[in-house]
């Protein structure tokens, strides 16, 4: 086995690093410093292997994979990933799978275009329509997220799952940007618990 995972801390590469880690799985972690990612992503090196020139990128034996929530799945399937993934015959398959997908596919968008507009790009550049439209929008899916939450510790009855790492990527940029201050109190709760979680800790300690 000869996993390499292309790091940029902050970036959806987290939840690679993260779930590789919870899976116990050996591999190699290229992390490329916040000084140097954008230029590196545009060397013939990384643009040989990712033309999209964004992180992640996982490298497993032939196969490359750009795709957070895709390459979750891949590990999962081909890899033994025990409680993080419930059987396909579990009452929590069906909840599972829609919450590792909903943590990009639902919310991606919207938590992206509001971090733009009220952070990443330069003032000139934003607009406060997007911004507003982006956390009206957050918050509808925050909600959501929230009554699918309920009074659980985690998002699937049978406790931990990789779900719950696709999630916690969208709060955590929220957290970031200061917009997640009036999220539900079950989903505060939530994502402090997730935070404490010793893998996380690990990785989110690695220094951009």
């Amino acid at each position: 086995m000869t996993i390499t995972l292309y790091h940029f801390p902050q970036s959806r590469s987290l939840r690679v690093a993260w779930l590789l880690e919870e899976m116990g799985l050996e591999y190699t972690l290229k992390t490329i410093p916040a000084a140097t990612a954008r230029e590196y992503a545009k060397t013939p090196e990384y643009q040989a292997i990712n033309p999209l020139g964004k992180y992640p990128t996982l490298i497993d034996g032939d196969l490359t994979m750009v795709e957070s929530v895709a390459i979750m799945d891949y590990l999962m399937h081909k890899y033994d990933a025990g409680p993080l993934k419930p059987d396909v015959s579990s009452p929590d398959y069906g909840p599972f799978t829609q919450w590792l997908h909903f943590g990009e596919s639902g919310m991606g968008m919207y938590v992206i275009m509001l971090f733009a507009h009220s952070y990443l790009l330069p003032e000139e550049h934003r607009s406060a329509r997007i911004a507003e439209w982006g956390r009206a929008e957050t918050h509808k899916c925050l909600e959501f997220l929230a009554s699918g939450l309920g009074d659980k510790d985690y998002l699937c009855t049978s406790g931990f799952t990789a779900a719950d790492i696709s999630v916690f990527y969208m709060l955590y940029l929220l957290k970031i940007i200061r917009q997640f201050d009036d999220a539900p109190d079950n989903l505060k709760t939530y994502f402090d618990r997730l935070r404490q979680k010793p893998a996380w800790q690990k990785i989110s300690a690695i220094e951009a």
